[in-house]
């Protein structure tokens, strides 16, 4: 059984795109590298992804690289979206990166 990632359908195009490879959820995530998953967007079904790379990180130590993988172009503008799913992050928070390269759309 194949797990999902789940994105809001505003994702949809930059992952298409190949301009969103990464994303942060909150805690700590069980995925693994290698690992194949189904990516929907709102309740779409757009393909399957292979992990790419799996990192624990606080906010506070992600990276301009994380960002733009993320796809955003700052770190004020990645704070502010993902607030909009988990409410007020702070620093220390900790977020699980998963890094994924889409293999079938």
């Amino acid at each position: 059984m194949m797990k999902y990632l789940n994105f809001s359908e505003d994702f949809m195009e930059k992952i298409k795109k190949g301009e969103k490879k990464a994303t942060l959820r909150l805690g700590v995530k069980d995925y693994k590298v290698g690992e194949k998953v189904i990516i929907r967007c709102g309740n779409k079904e757009l393909g399957i992804a292979e992990i790419k790379g799996v990192n624990i990180k606080k906010f506070r130590e992600l990276e301009d690289k994380d960002i733009l993988m993320d796809g955003y172009i700052s770190k004020d503008a990645l704070r502010k979206d993902l607030e909009r799913f988990y409410g007020k992050i702070s620093d220390e928070d900790i977020f699980t990166q998963i890094i994924f390269d889409m293999i079938e759309i």
